[in-house]
């Protein structure tokens, strides 16, 4: 009876910890003021049609205060929302591996220059297994179509293959390192472009995509639980074979939105 009581008291704690999490998510109108705000630069507004934010930032719950990891982050797009929507006792951890922030630096270091957004704490050119953040600090963790970029080894340039990576990043260690990082009621988003069913790592180099499956299986392995999965950014008649970057799909691909818990 003694062991019971105490685990529907656990339950009991957790339940209550994810609702007041609940409760301090910014509300529909904050968002539409965060995102009409006239401080955002003009070529972000010009990615909101296909991102589809304001429905993106309710389904991550994030509000005032808290604690968020932009991981693959590149030029900060989401970082800067983050930001705002964390306000002055948030903080926001930008971070950008060695592959990321070759294409990164000049655009995140041009969103932040002049101290410009001074609650982002960044992590350039660095491992995700490297950063220094507090263990059970992280209210949410985020990636938004650069998880793939964990098996992301190679490209094409002028015709030619060049590689960037000597092998695929060790993701056990990396969603090992976030998940020690995240609080125990945590939130952990995942967005990335779809692959076809059964195209394993290799989509990540040739496509910049990820079977779906691949990231379920995974994150399951690292000891997550999927809760919910948002549809907004589906699109059935998109040419899963194509590279995200072809214009017939640019802007227009099939992603998939996750949110995990910690089990």
């Amino acid at each position: 009876m003694r062991t019971k009581a105490i685990l529907s008291l656990l339950a009991a704690c957790t339940l209550s910890s994810f609702a007041a999490q609940a409760n301090s998510a910014l509300s529909s109108e904050q968002i539409r003021e965060l995102l009409a705000s006239p401080q955002r630069p003009a070529e972000d507004l010009e990615r909101d049609e296909p991102r589809q934010p304001e429905k993106i930032l309710a389904f991550t719950g994030v509000g005032e205060g808290q604690h968020v990891l932009d991981f693959f982050a590149g030029g900060g797009w989401y970082s800067e929302l983050f930001s705002k929507a964390v306000g002055p006792q948030g903080k926001v951890y930008v971070q950008n591996d060695e592959v990321i922030w070759r294409f990164a630096e000049k655009g995140l270091n041009k969103r932040t220059k002049d101290n410009r957004l001074s609650n982002l704490v960044r992590f350039d050119n660095m491992p995700i297994v490297d950063m220094s953040i507090a263990k059970n600090s992280l209210d949410l963790v985020f990636t938004a179509l650069n998880y793939h970029d964990l098996f992301f080894t190679h490209s094409t340039q002028n015709g030619k293959q060049v590689s960037l990576r000597d092998d695929i990043v060790d993701y056990k260690a990396a969603l090992r390192k976030i998940k020690e990082a995240m609080k125990e009621d945590g939130i952990f988003v995942i967005i990335d472009h779809a692959a076809v069913a059964g195209s394993g790592y290799e989509a990540a180099n040739n496509l910049h995509r990820i079977d779906p499956a691949i990231v379920k299986f995974q994150m399951e392995e690292a000891g997550f639980k999927l809760i919910e999965e948002a549809f907004y950014l589906r699109n059935p008649n998109d040419d899963l074979t194509k590279l995200v970057f072809d214009p017939s799909v640019r802007g227009k691909t099939d992603r998939f939105v996750y949110k995990f818990t910690k089990r």
